[in-house]
């Protein structure tokens, strides 16, 4: 029986190749989406969850409000990991990490290697996070000053195929290190990526200082709620005597002046996705991103699934006669359920096959889009394959449903009078349908538009400086960074170099935050401050509002001299600002000192638009470690090149590396591009399934009434008259699908956007051209088919049975 019915559905199959072929390649399109998102959500789920009590294992962090300014940043003080491991009996172990946030030139012997991943680590690190150790003890590697531990790509780079153990690198030119381990690269992803692991094991009891990243394991019976309202507790109590010696106020007294000052925990397999703090170790992913991915699936597979139900209901109902003539010869109704249902799962099964050979072909694509390394054959294979057959087999049944439940109802004598596909409920069926399939189109369609738009307007809006034709250098040595004013001239005397400064941040790059105390006052002033180096704000182009810029003639490193930012001067309601003292704390007693505040500088754009501009200050310093050259437009190499050879005069120990500031500020939009270019693809795709769908019907219908317009043909009806009567009906469906779309994705966009500090209003636009859109493409592609019809020879539609 189960032979029989494999032989009567691939008889069916190839009876009707073009409707087979349009289901089968839909379905195995939507199929292939389904499983790229699949793999791209389990591969952002799957982040930190390789390491050993991964669920047991919190980062701590800081929530704060003073004087208005908020701070939500994964930042601890020094003191901080020694005091849970010694002072909580939750606390399996804790460590603590400060990332190097630029690239490190390591040596061993004459090889040299930047090393772009550095961080230095206490003892206790790889209690928390279980690295694979190839040489060493996890336990002891990190015990004494001077020992480093290495990544074995690390390793094999400075050392080749000799052992590191035990062997000597030095540290940028600046202190030896022993090798007392090495590791494998993770197992898996993690919200962090570290070449080497630098010995850090001293304290600086300072608690409301934040320079670390402190990670706690908890013990697998611990209570996180007593632990975690303990540790505020205790946590609080530390950091009193610092805010009555910084902010000479007792703790009482800055609650009650509406500040905050909070300790939290953060799970740590929620970083990647939830996470996105100030002074995060590196760019996390996106839980909205993938909800996005996962909603553009579902709607890519719905719209297939439309297709693979709507084409499978019109073709079945071509068999009435079929089944009648069953039903005449003793067929059951559940066999003829079974026989659709059959029928239907193997062109599912067809299409799946067909989906993973897709899948191998637009990896590669989607990866480079993604910037992600997906591949078909990995760990979670079997994870993959199971979801693939069980979306197959869930399309199978729901294609073939509705003609097996429906056609096999039917009485004999009823089936054998004619097309089961004329009846009012078959028709109604697949109209709403149809809609359904093109409200996803057009929210895709409206979707996409919304988020270039948005993108867009990020690319377009002023910044406040100028990136163009700025090279950004790293200063790698003392001695060129106290000698480099003395330096600028050697690179000056080429005209095609316009302006030389330096700072100790760009544009791209994480702000400071400190805290400064105006003159006459006692209130405490969070500002992100900047240090930078004459002729700054000429590099950069960044414009002055009120005041003077820095001038080497009138101020010095000695004496501070500060400019403000407008955002600055607006939250800090100061008046007649230019002329006034601010003090900052120098030393660990809260001590300060004051300098003039001489100008005040239009704001500009430090880190990317998901933060607002925030309230800085600038000072001048002479130990700032980047160096910015502003150079002409023309022959750019050529200019390049004499600053490579200058700069290697000056400092020969370290090879010269530059990146431009625009890429470097450009970066940071580098997720918001990706994921506007994955959802132009997907709508593509998804508006050439619906149309290969909506081809399939129109072609269908226009089969469907073949007699009917040979009639009209006969009676004198033109071409274009049976043409608009054919896509008329399709049009309006179209029309009433927007009805439906635009409120859904209205609601959508307006959530995504609220994402963005700085967005574009909510516009009409996208909505009328989507609509436009949707209605040109079903125009074209029921008119192919209308055109065909109304082009036919009207004896052989009078003679068509």
């Amino acid at each position: 029986m189960l032979k029989n019915y494999f032989k009567v559905a691939f008889r069916s199959l190839n009876r009707n190749r073009v409707y087979a072929f349009i289901n089968i390649l839909g379905l195995a399109l939507g199929l292939t989406v389904s499983i790229l998102v699949f793999m791209f959500v389990k591969d952002e789920t799957s982040y930190d969850k390789h390491w050993s009590g991964s669920e047991l294992i919190y980062r701590t962090g800081i929530k704060a409000d003073m004087m208005g300014q908020k701070m939500d940043a994964p930042v601890s003080p020094s003191p901080m990991a020694q005091a849970l491991r010694t002072e909580f009996n939750a606390v399996e172990a804790a460590t603590r990490i400060n990332p190097v946030r630029q690239e490190i030139m390591m040596r061993h012997e004459q090889t040299k290697v930047y090393i772009q991943k550095g961080v230095s680590v206490d003892s206790t690190f790889f209690s928390v996070f279980d690295y694979d150790f190839v040489h060493g003890d996890p336990k002891t590697a990190l015990n004494e000053p001077n020992a480093i531990v290495l990544t074995e790509e690390t390793a094999s780079k400075l050392f080749g195929d000799k052992s590191a153990m035990g062997g000597v690198v030095n540290y940028d030119n600046r202190q030896d290190y022993i090798v007392k381990g090495i590791v494998k690269a993770p197992r898996g992803h993690a919200h962090f990526q570290f070449d080497m692991f630098v010995a850090d094991n001293s304290i600086r009891n300072i608690w409301i200082s934040n320079n670390y990243f402190t990670y706690v394991k908890l013990k697998e019976n611990a209570d996180f709620a007593s632990f975690e309202s303990e540790m505020k507790e205790n946590f609080n109590k530390k950091i009193e005597p610092n805010v009555e010696a910084f902010l000479k106020v007792t703790m009482e007294e800055f609650f009650e002046s509406g500040n905050s000052y909070e300790y939290q925990l953060q799970p740590l397999e929620s970083i990647h996705l939830y996470s996105h703090k100030d002074w995060e170790i590196q760019q996390n992913g996106n839980i909205i991103y993938v909800y996005v991915f996962i909603g553009i699936a579902l709607l890519v597979i719905l719209i297939a699934g439309i297709n693979f139900m709507n084409l499978s209901t019109a073709r079945s109902g071509k068999r009435a006669k079929e089944v009648g003539v069953r039903k005449v010869s003793g067929a059951s109704r559940n066999m003829l359920i079974f026989q659709f249902l059959t029928e239907s799962i193997i062109q599912s099964f067809l299409a799946l096959f067909l989906a993973f050979i897709l899948v191998e072909l637009f990896i590669p694509g989607f990866n480079n889009v993604m910037d992600t390394n997906l591949y078909l054959f990995n760990d979670y294979l079997a994870q993959t394959i199971g979801f693939s057959v069980l979306v197959t087999i869930c399309y199978g049944l729901f294609a073939g449903s509705y003609p097996a439940f429906f056609l096999s109802g039917f009485q004999p004598v009823s089936v054998l009078k004619g097309d089961l596909t004329k009846t009012k409920g078959g028709a109604l069926l697949r109209k709403s349908l149809v809609v359904t399939q093109f409200a996803a189109s057009i929210i895709l369609i409206i979707g996409m538009i919304i988020i270039f738009q948005q993108i867009s307007y990020l690319h377009n809006k002023n910044i406040g400086f100028e990136g163009d034709q700025v090279l950004i250098v790293p200063i790698q040595t003392d001695q060129m960074t106290e000698n480099f004013r003395s330096y600028k001239d050697i690179f000056l005397k080429n005209s095609a170099v316009h302006s030389i400064s330096r700072a100790s941040y760009f544009p791209g790059d994480t702000p400071n935050q400190n805290m400064y105390v105006l003159e006459g006052t006692e209130e405490q002033l969070p500002l992100w401050n900047m240090e930078v180096d004459f002729d700054f704000f000429k590099t950069l182009d960044v414009q002055l509002s009120e005041g003077r810029f820095f001038d080497i003639e009138k101020d010095n490193d000695s004496i501070p001299s500060y400019i403000l930012n407008e955002t600055a001067i607006r939250n800090l309601n100061l008046e007649n600002a230019v002329g006034k003292r601010m003090g900052n704390y120098f030393n660990q007693q809260g001590d300060l000192r004051y300098g003039n505040i001489v100008g005040i500088v239009k704001d500009f754009h430090i880190e990317g638009f998901d933060q607002p501009i925030r309230p800085m200050i600038l000072s001048i310093s002479n130990n700032v470690w980047f160096t910015a050259f502003k150079i002409s437009p023309d022959n750019m190499n050529t200019t390049i090149a004499f600053i490579e050879e200058e700069w290697n005069k000056l400092e020969p120990s370290h090879p010269f590396r530059y990146t431009f500031l625009d890429e470097k500020f450009g970066s940071m939009f580098k997720q918001q591009e990706n994921f506007g270019t994955m959802f132009l693809y997907l709508t593509i795709l998804a508006i050439i399934i619906s149309s290969m769908g909506l081809y399939g019907l129109a072609s269908y219908t226009a089969e469907q009434r073949t007699k009917e317009i040979g009639v009209r043909k006969v009676l004198g009806a033109s071409v274009g008259q049976i043409m608009n009567m054919l896509n008329k009906d399709f049009i309006k469906l179209v029309l009433i699908a927007n009805i439906f779309a635009w409120p859904i994705t209205f609601l959508l966009a307006k959530n995504w956007l609220s994402n963005f500090s700085y967005q574009i209003d909510m516009p009409i636009l996208p909505y009328l051209f989507a609509t436009l859109i949707a209605l040109i493409i079903a125009l074209l592609t029921v008119s192919t088919q209308s055109y065909i019809a109304a082009n036919s020879d009207p004896v052989d539609a009078l003679k068509y049975e």
